[in-house]
């Protein structure tokens, strides 16, 4: 017996074209922050390359940074060749980062030069496949719900950490392994494992999507919506479709000074095609979201307006990193060090604060794209609006910890910062489509970006100059673990750094309103120029 799949429609074909790509942006997603599981491998190439401490923070932020600054390579190759060779340059790069690691593991040759090299490529790898996943997406929906489909994209991103941590310690944790006294194996051979199984998820999973994580074209999806000539019985009906296909054709295109004094319209027939749409200026407000209407600004036009350097110094002085990256030594810090502790202890608790944020990471992704996009279709304001409150809200666990903070405060502080950090960074992503538009979108995503890999470097060496001076300063609250590294209790270890990020804060939520009212003056100035035409 044959079985009959049923007919598909055109615009049901191109809806399963259309969520295919997304759910394989939701793996790819998922794949691309991999690069956040180093924490749970770098122990074993510490070990096995005899790596001391500042070896491996700085092979960590190389791999950080390479993310940021990636977004300056594969920007312009999305923009110029699409989504298919920017995730052909991810499977290739990915493979030789992820299995050039896993070849100098196994070898333990080449040293912290070559792995900083190979570090690298697996992170510019991790960007582009974001970028593929996120933009290619974002361009095969509308503008309205661009808030929701990045949530739901970069909510799986924010779950990553997570996910590659809990496969390396549930399935690779190496903890059975038995050293024999010839043994001359430093490190685990699970991490050798768990490096191969990087190299080829994500090389396969990248590849995958090169087939089928693929745009939409709208022209064929506007082909397949009109109706067939044999019932076109009216030349009045006839020219309303012609009508309505300048229209969809037609964006505002800002001009070459960057500022918008009016709308101009790229097809030459579409202001005679709006008003006979759009006979009446209620009918048309009424339709016109001015912080939805496509604008699209080439690169030039972009670094030199105001709304771009108030989006990258609030995301440049936004403060958390050090929290996320250190939150082991401030767990260890906040135990009550007079009375004795099991070392799991602290390690459960890290590992509980792992978890909360990220996934408050992911819940700040997802909520924020979701409810940005209803009320901004409901009450007609910025998106910024919701960066703003996200930098507010962060001043909140900053206050705290710049005092002694109790374990539950700890708790609190954590799903906070997940949630805070997740939030700007779903906003990112189609604020800036709000902002600059798509035409250029892997280019200014690039722009917006690479200053932000100053961020990292910046929050951790904030952190760690007053951690180490507090260590330096008060012998009697700090002790030397079994690796001969300082570790530091108390709240001394602490609280002058995040009283340093929390001034850093204040100056970023004013950089952030900023932004919010250009904004806000930007969409007010589109909505009377749409109500004067």
């Amino acid at each position: 017996m044959l079985l009959h799949w049923p007919q598909l429609s055109p615009n049901q074909r191109l809806s399963c074209r259309r969520y295919l790509s997304l759910t394989l942006g939701m793996v790819v997603m998922a794949l691309s922050g991999s690069l956040f599981s180093f924490a749970s491998f770098s122990g074993d190439l510490k070990a096995r390359f005899g790596f001391s401490s500042s070896s491996i923070n700085l092979l960590s932020a190389i791999g950080d940074t390479s993310m940021y600054v990636g977004f300056l390579i594969v920007g312009p190759v999305y923009d110029h060749y699409g989504g298919q060779w920017t995730l052909i340059i991810a499977s290739v790069l990915t493979f030789l980062g992820y299995g050039g690691m896993f070849a100098a593991y196994t070898q333990a040759w080449g040293g912290l030069s070559l792995l900083m090299v190979l570090y690298a490529l697996a992170g510019i790898a991790s960007t582009a496949g974001y970028l593929a996943a996120l933009a290619t997406n974002m361009a095969n929906f509308s503008d309205a719900s661009s808030g929701t489909v990045s949530g739901v994209l970069l909510a799986f991103f924010g779950l990553s950490a997570s996910l590659f941590s809990q496969i390396k310690t549930q399935l690779f944790s190496g903890k059975d392994e038995l050293v024999g006294p010839n043994e001359t194996f430093r490190g685990t051979v699970a991490t050798q494992a768990f490096l191969l199984f990087l190299t080829i998820v994500t090389t396969s999973v990248y590849i995958v999507a090169t087939i089928f994580m693929v745009k939409v074209r709208k022209d064929t999806e506007e082909e397949s919506s009109k109706v067939d000539p044999a019932f076109e019985s009216s030349k009045d009906t006839t020219k309303d479709f012609e009508i309505e296909g300048i229209l969809r054709s037609s964006t505002i295109v800002l001009p070459a000074n960057g500022e918008l004094n009016a709308l101009e319209y790229s097809s030459p027939k579409a202001a005679e095609a709006k008003n006979h749409l759009l006979p009446s200026h209620q009918d048309e407000t009424t339709k016109c979201n001015p912080f939805l209407t496509p604008v699209e600004m080439r690169p030039k036009q972009v670094v030199v307006s105001a709304t771009f350097w108030f989006f990258v110094l609030a995301q440049l002085l936004q403060q958390g990193f050090s929290y996320i990256n250190n939150i082991d030594s401030i767990v260890e810090a906040v135990l009550d060090h007079d009375h004795p502790y099991s070392p799991s202890k602290a390690v459960a608790l890290t590992g509980l604060h792992v978890t909360l944020i990220s996934v408050g990471n992911c819940a700040g992704r997802l909520i924020s794209g979701i409810v940005s996009d209803w009320v901004i279709h409901r009450f007609q304001v910025s998106r910024s609006i919701f960066f703003l409150a996200s930098e507010v809200l962060i001043l909140v666990p900053l206050a705290m910890m710049s005092r002694a903070v109790s374990l539950p405060e700890l708790i609190l502080n954590s799903c906070l910062i997940g949630a805070t950090y997740g939030a700007t960074g779903a906003l990112f992503a189609s604020m800036t489509r709000d902002f600059f538009g798509v035409q250029y979108y892997g280019t200014n995503s690039g722009l917006v970006m690479v200053l932000n890999g100053l961020n990292p470097i910046i929050a951790n060496q904030i952190y760690g100059v007053f951690y180490d001076r507090a260590s330096v300063a008060n012998v009697v609250t700090s002790v030397l673990d079994d690796r001969g590294q300082q570790n530091c209790f108390g709240q001394a270890c602490y609280v002058t750094g995040f009283r340093v990020a929390l001034v850093l804060q204040i100056v970023c939520v004013v950089f952030a309103a900023g932004l919010f009212c250009v904004h806000m003056r930007q969409g007010r100035r589109k909505a009377t120029m749409v109500i004067a035409t």
